[in-house]
């Protein structure tokens, strides 16, 4: 198929690392047998660079613009197609636009003072998006076009549950079965189970997940991307059985059933390996900064109690609504940092 391609499509290439395009670089060439740039192939790339780089495990602000496509030699030999219109914001929303603009490119002070509108009088993340809502009679079109953004992933399942507890309808929770793949029997009694479930390293279900019907969730892996199913697609839950949980599409055109499957984290702190066997969602009332983008709402909150803390992550969460009505910001106080790191807009 990769021999048969005209075009390749890389959306949100800014969080890529420049390493995952030299490896496609190299395997087209070694396809081909080729010699050019990606074995000659076309490669459209989409992005914005004011938006977030890639993720660098405790990485410094140089480790994270070095892993940049940008800081490449690679970057020297795309052509660069500009676009100038905010096609999210509304065509009566230039200031909001050119005010993203100036926030994604540091061009005011460090320090971003709010518009008055975006920063209510109660401090209230749940409160501020789904006050004017009655959850006995929402629509599922109605939550999905809203979302609580948040600086980290254990805030975020935070507020996702306590919106949860709004919804009627019955709880269904489901628990993980963890196990410590090792042949040593001493690692199983010094990690028991109560140890396991307190952990959730990035990428994996929570231990004990809540969901009702209606509600709506996220993937955390691709299942079937021919047809949608891939990380980060937002479902609405249509029934809830042991082994299987239904859901549609969040445009209700598909129906899918999605079963329980193994995880192992790839990258954590520990001095062993676990898999953990539970179904590959979470709750998306709430997502992180990072998650979000590419998203676009008609309302969110932009919950700041930690302040942002990586180039493009103020941008990222301000912008992915449409107007500025349409966003509010629960934060100690009205002037919030902005992290930007210039260097990478140098070329």
């Amino acid at each position: 198929m990769l021999l048969k391609t005209k075009l390749i499509v890389w959306d949100e290439a800014n969080m890529a690392h420049v390493h995952a395009f030299l490896a496609v670089d190299r395997l087209l060439q070694d396809l081909t047998k080729c010699n050019e740039r990606f074995g000659g192939k076309v490669i459209l790339l989409g992005g914005d660079f004011r938006q977030v780089l890639p993720v660098i495990l405790r990485g410094s602000r140089t480790l994270t613009v070095g892993s940049s496509l940008k800081k490449h030699a690679l970057w020297l030999k795309f052509h660069k197609l500009y676009l100038t219109k905010n096609m999210r914001a509304l065509e009566s929303e230039r200031d909001f636009g050119a005010w993203l603009l100036d926030i994604g490119e540091k061009k005011s002070v460090s320090t971003i003072q709010l518009p008055f509108q975006c920063y209510p009088s109660i401090q209230d993340p749940i409160h501020q998006l789904y006050s004017d809502i009655d959850f006995s009679s929402v629509t599922p079109q109605e939550l999905k076009r809203r979302a609580i953004l948040i600086v980290n992933n254990e805030r975020s399942m935070e507020i996702s549950n306590k919106v949860l507890e709004f919804m009627p309808r019955n709880e269904t929770i489901y628990k993980v079965v963890d196990m410590i793949m090792s042949e040593d029997p001493q690692d199983q009694l010094t990690f028991p189970e109560e140890f396991l479930k307190s952990l959730t390293p990035t990428g994996l279900p929570v231990y004990e997940l809540k969901l009702k019907i209606g509600c709506i969730i996220r993937l955390l892996r691709n299942l079937v991307p021919s047809k949608g199913l891939c990380n980060g697609t937002r479902l609405i839950v249509t029934k809830l059985q042991q082994n299987l949980i239904q859901a549609k599409s969040i445009d209700g055109t598909e129906t899918f059933l999605i079963p329980g499957i193994p995880f192992i984290p790839s990258q954590t702190n520990m001095p062993f390996k676990f898999k953990r066997m539970q179904f590959p969602i979470r709750l998306a009332f709430s997502m992180t900064i990072n998650k979000s983008q590419g998203h676009t709402f008609e309302k969110i909150c932009l919950v700041l109690n930690e302040p942002v803390f990586s180039h493009g992550q103020l941008y990222v969460g301000l912008s992915r609504a449409r107007s500025s009505e349409s966003v509010s910001v629960v934060a100690p106080k009205c002037e919030i940092f902005n992290w930007v790191y210039e260097e990478v807009f140098c070329d």
